[in-house]
C-alpha cells in the first residue's frame, strides 16, 4: 500500500446515469469527481507516484453479459496537460486482480485532439459527457469468458498530463476488483488496496458494445463503408433489407428511409460529428445494430 490520496481535487455537477443497451454506462453512479493524489496530480491519472496506466474490468457485474464486440471506448477526461504526446487505449483479456490477460485491440490517442472543454463535450446515455472517443481500427471481439479490461495508459511524455472523472468513494463497490492502476514499476494493483480504502471508485471509462443475443444460422451480416464518414454512409448487407436508420448515442432516431435492396447510401453529412448507430431490418425481421463515425 502506497499511497495517500490529498483532498478533493474537483467535484463536478452530479449526472443520473441511464444506460442504453449498447453503451456500458450503468456503473457509474454518485457524484463525478477527480481526486488529488498527494505530491502533485491526480487519482485517476498522472500523478508524483509515477502511475502508468488507469483501467476498469468489464465483466457481468457490470453490463458485459453477452457475447460480440467493442467498436470503441468513450472516455470522461477533463483535465490535461499537452507537451506533445499521446496516450494509448487497450482492451486485454481479464488475466487475475494482479496480472493482465492479452492486449486485444490498442489504439494511440494524440493529447493535441482532447477537448476539455466540458461544455463541448459529447453526451451519451443519461447525459453523461465525454470528450475522447477512442476508436479501434476493427472492433475487439469479446473473449468467451466475458471478461475484459479496458486500460489507458497515461502519457509519459515530461509535462504531459490527462485525468478521468471518477464518481465519489464507496459509490462503487467493486473497486477491489473492477477498478485498476498500473504502479512505475508496472504491477498492476486494485484501487481499494493502492488507495488504501479511500477511494472505492469506478472510472469514466464506457465501452460501446454491439452484443450478440444469440446464435442464428439465417444471421445477417453487414459491411459499411467509408468509416469514418463524412457525406456517405454506404450499407452493404447478405440480404435484402426494409429499412435503415441511424441513432445517435443517447438512443434517438435521426432519421430512417425505407429500402428495398442489399445495399443502401445514407446521407449523413448533415451530422454534426461523433459516434453514431446505424440500425437496419432485414426482409426477415433480423435486426442488425452497429456503429460508425462521422467525421
Amino acid at each position: 500500500m502506497k499511497k495517500i490520496l490529498l483532498s478533493l481535487g474537483v467535484v463536478l455537477t452530479s449526472i443520473a446515469a441511464n444506460a442504453q443497451v449498447d453503451t456500458l454506462t450503468e456503473f457509474f453512479t454518485g457524484t463525478p469527481t477527480i481526486y488529488g493524489a498527494q505530491g502533485g496530480g491526480y487519482v485517476s491519472g498522472n500523478n508524483s507516484y509515477g502511475d502508468l496506466g488507469k483501467g476498469m474490468r468489464f465483466n457481468n457485474a457490470n453490463g458485459l453479459t453477452n457475447g460480440g464486440s467493442i467498436s470503441n471506448v468513450l472516455l470522461w477526461a477533463p483535465i490535461k496537460s499537452d507537451n506533445g504526446g499521446s496516450f494509448i487505449v487497450k482492451i486485454h483479456e481479464f488475466g487475475t486482480t494482479t496480472t493482465l490477460g492479452p492486449v486485444l485491440g490498442s489504439v494511440t490517442i494524440p493529447l493535441s485532439s482532447v477537448d476539455t472543454t466540458l461544455a463541448t463535450g459529447y453526451a451519451i446515455a443519461g447525459g453523461l459527457p465525454y470528450n475522447v472517443n477512442a476508436t479501434f481500427s476493427s472492433p475487439v471481439t469479446i473473449p468467451a469468458s466475458k471478461d475484459v479490461v479496458v486500460m489507458v495508459y497515461l502519457p509519459t511524455t515530461a509535462g504531459d498530463t490527462i485525468a478521468m472523472v471518477s464518481n465519489t468513494s464507496d459509490d462503487w463497490a467493486n473497486a477491489g476488483t473492477h477498478t485498476f492502476e498500473i504502479w512505475s514499476d508496472n504491477t498492476l494493483n486494485d484501487f481499494a488496496t493502492a488507495w488504501q480504502g479511500g477511494v472505492n471508485v469506478a472510472l469514466a471509462i464506457f465501452p460501446v458494445v454491439n452484443f450478440v443475443l444469440g446464435v442464428d444460422e439465417n444471421a445477417i451480416t453487414t459491411s459499411v463503408y467509408p468509416n469514418p464518414a463524412n457525406d456517405v454512409l454506404n450499407i452493404n448487407l447478405s440480404a435484402n433489407a426494409t429499412s435503415v436508420s441511424i441513432i445517435g448515442m443517447d438512443g434517438k432516431v435521426i432519421s430512417t428511409e425505407a429500402i428495398n435492396a442489399n445495399t443502401a447510401a445514407v446521407n449523413v453529412s448533415n451530422l454534426v460529428a461523433g459516434v453514431y448507430f446505424y440500425e437496419i431490418v432485414a426482409e426477415n425481421g433480423t435486426v442488425v445494430r452497429n456503429t460508425f463515425v462521422k467525421k
